[in-house]
């Protein structure tokens, strides 16, 4: 029950992202490096916050971690009811302080009390949820005077007190140890089994057999290697992203917007669960997974005309990402043993950062060199997994 309203709440709260940026990006007179900025001071501030507090994950903290993710949403709620250019880059930016500390919560509460060999469904079924609850409000907020940002800034305020409230505390922090020492003594029963082959020096189809089963069991992915892909992965879509109020704000009203974001996310829900049973934890299933988004991300722009095209483009970019960014962070979670989850945020970020600003810089040179750097981006995301 507790995964179920948390993973609602969170899906509130990061609905509030988009909103604001589109909303900023359409009724502000601003530039798209302004937009880059804004983005990316975003992302500094999730990185921060998270650096800051992932010993206080660590250590089980999920409380603590809940009440912050509050304090700082309604700091962000002030900043909004007064709207300028400075009050709407704090107002944004404390609602990254919010998101990130609500993510570690999440995060460390999964890790805790739920049992190992369940990490990856319950990580799809948040992800779910929280898509799909997001996606529901950008819908609702679509529609003209049935939910105005005020009123959901103070439906966020109030979930954040339940999900406070309903979320188990975490007493000891044994699960990921016990994990860890799991994963520890299983490698050395690899290590043994491979050193008893000696023994069959005169069977050589046995020990090739040993050698080769115990490769490819234990032969694991770097998890820098993951962090980049995930850097560079995010980097993509933020790059496109950043500026594309700018590009479309002329002939795509602000509500189109919010539903085409809205209709995205219950899509990607609803296919995320279709899928569960499919293996997201390899790198075989996230390379090709990158390379087709990297096409949808840099042919669709030539294709947005209207409410139907956009949508279209965006549930496809948000669908695979979604399916990227699961595979990625389960093959962290793997090799990591489920500890400092705070990295694989950071780098998630990094990359907004980096596609923010790029993006915003880069969109002043024209199309060509736009699409020309983006293609980069998008092979090296796939190519650093190889």
């Amino acid at each position: 029950m507790w995964l179920f309203i948390i993973s609602i709440v969170y899906g509130v709260l990061v609905s509030l992202d988009p909103i604001l940026f589109v909303f900023i990006g359409y009724n502000l007179e601003v530039s798209g490096a302004y937009m880059g900025l804004l983005s990316a001071i975003w992302s500094i501030a999730y990185v921060l916050i998270s650096k800051a507090l992932n010993r206080v994950a660590d250590e089980g903290y999920n409380k603590f971690l809940l009440l912050f993710a509050f304090g700082s949403l309604g700091i962000a709620y002030l900043c909004f009811r007064s709207l300028n250019h400075i009050t709407a880059l704090l107002s944004y930016t404390m609602h990254a302080v919010s998101v990130a500390s609500m993510n570690l919560a999440i995060s460390v509460t999964m890790l805790e009390n739920i049992d190992s060999d369940l990490w990856q469904t319950s990580s799809i079924l948040q992800r779910c949820l929280s898509s799909l609850a997001r996606g529901v409000v950008l819908i609702v907020m679509s529609f003209e005077g049935v939910l105005s940002i005020h009123n959901l800034f103070w439906i966020s305020l109030t979930l954040a007190v339940i999900s406070l409230i309903l979320t188990p505390s975490i007493s000891l922090t044994l699960a990921r140890k016990i994990y860890r020492l799991s994963r520890s003594l299983d490698e050395l029963g690899m290590y043994i089994k491979a050193s008893s082959s000696i023994l069959f020096l005169d069977k050589p189809n046995l020990v090739q057999h040993i050698f080769t089963y115990s490769w490819d069991k234990w032969n694991t992915i770097p998890p820098y290697k993951i962090l980049i892909s995930t850097t560079m992965t995010t980097a993509l879509g933020d790059y496109v992203f950043t500026v594309l109020p700018i590009i479309l704000r002329n002939y795509i009203v602000l509500s189109n917007m919010w539903m085409a974001y809205g209709i995205a996310a219950v899509l990607s829900a609803i296919t995320i669960a279709i899928l569960k049973d499919l293996s997201t934890n390899r790198r075989g299933f996230a390379i090709p997974l990158i390379a087709i988004r990297t096409c949808v991300l840099i042919l669709g722009l030539s294709v947005i005309k209207d409410l139907v095209s956009l949508t279209t483009y965006i549930v496809l970019s948000s669908l695979l990402y979604m399916l990227i960014d699961i595979t990625l962070y389960n093959m962290f979670i793997e090799v990591s043993a489920g500890f400092s989850t705070a990295n694989y945020f950071i780098s998630r970020e990094m990359g907004s950062i980096l596609g923010s600003l790029i993006g915003g810089i880069m969109i002043a040179f024209g199309d060509t060199p736009f699409l020309a750097v983006a293609t980069v981006i998008g092979s090296l995301a796939a190519l650093i997994l190889i």
